[in-house]
C-alpha cells in the first residue's frame, strides 16, 4: 500500500474541472494528471462492436468483454440468452443468479475482481473514493446493471456502487428501462423494482 502521504498528494490531481476538450484535443490544466478510461471504455467498445455486427447482418450474438456482456437479439430460435451473474469471490463459473437477456447489456462492478490484502488482513479494492483516495467501504460486494446500452451499464454500475444500496437503488428505480441487482456483504441480493422479470424461472 502507498503510505497515507502519497495518497494525499495524489488527490491533488483528482478534479475533472482541470480537464478541457478543445478541437478534439484533451488538455490537462494541471501537470501530472492522467485520465483512466477503465470505468467506461469497455461499455463504449461493446456498443461499437454491436453496431458493426448488426450493420453486417448479425441478428444473434453475445459480446463478452469480461464484466460487460452485450447481447444482440437472442438465440437462433428466438430464445433469450442465459447470462450468469457471478458469485463474488467464487470461481468464475459460480453464479448467484441467471438472467434471460435479449438485445440488452449486463454490466457488473464489484470489489472481487481487483483487490489486495495487507499483512493485517485489510482489503483494498479498485473502486476508489475520489474524496479520500481509499476504497469505498459501504457494505456492497457488487452491482449488476441491465440496460439497453453497455456504456450506460458501465457508468451506472460504478455510480450505483459508490452511492451504496439505498441511494443507488433510488437512482436505478428513477430511470426508465434500467434494472439492477445489488449484492451486500452478507451475500443477499437486492433487486430494483422490475429486475425479477429477467430472472430465469426455475
Amino acid at each position: 500500500m502507498p503510505d497515507a502521504q502519497k495518497i494525499k498528494e495524489a488527490l491533488k490531481y483528482v478534479d475533472y474541472h482541470n480537464i478541457r476538450l478543445k478541437k478534439h484535443m484533451l488538455i490537462f490544466q494541471k501537470s501530472g494528471m492522467e485520465l483512466d478510461l477503465g470505468g467506461i471504455a469497455k461499455g463504449y467498445i461493446a456498443d461499437q462492436i454491436r453496431e458493426y455486427l448488426t450493420e453486417n447482418g448479425v441478428t444473434g450474438a453475445v459480446i463478452d468483454l469480461g464484466g460487460n456482456i452485450l447481447c444482440i437479439g437472442g438465440k437462433n430460435k428466438g430464445d433469450d440468452f442465459r447470462i450468469g451473474i457471478r458469485q463474488p469471490f467464487a470461481d468464475r463459473e459460480e453464479t448467484v443468479a441467471v438472467v434471460d437477456i435479449n438485445g440488452k447489456s449486463v454490466v457488473s462492478s464489484g470489489i472481487y475482481e481487483r483487490y489486495i490484502k495487507t499483512d493485517e488482513g485489510t482489503m483494498y479494492h479498485h473502486i476508489l473514493d475520489p474524496k479520500t483516495g481509499y476504497s469505498y467501504d459501504n457494505n456492497l460486494l457488487g452491482v449488476s446493471i441491465i440496460s439497453d446500452r453497455s456504456v450506460d451499464g458501465d457508468g451506472l454500475s460504478t455510480t450505483a456502487f459508490t452511492l451504496g444500496l439505498s441511494e443507488g437503488m433510488d437512482l436505478i428505480d428513477s430511470l426508465d428501462d434500467v434494472e439492477a441487482v445489488f449484492i451486500t456483504k452478507d451475500e443477499k441480493l437486492h433487486y430494483s423494482k422490475n429486475f425479477k422479470k429477467y430472472l430465469e424461472e426455475e
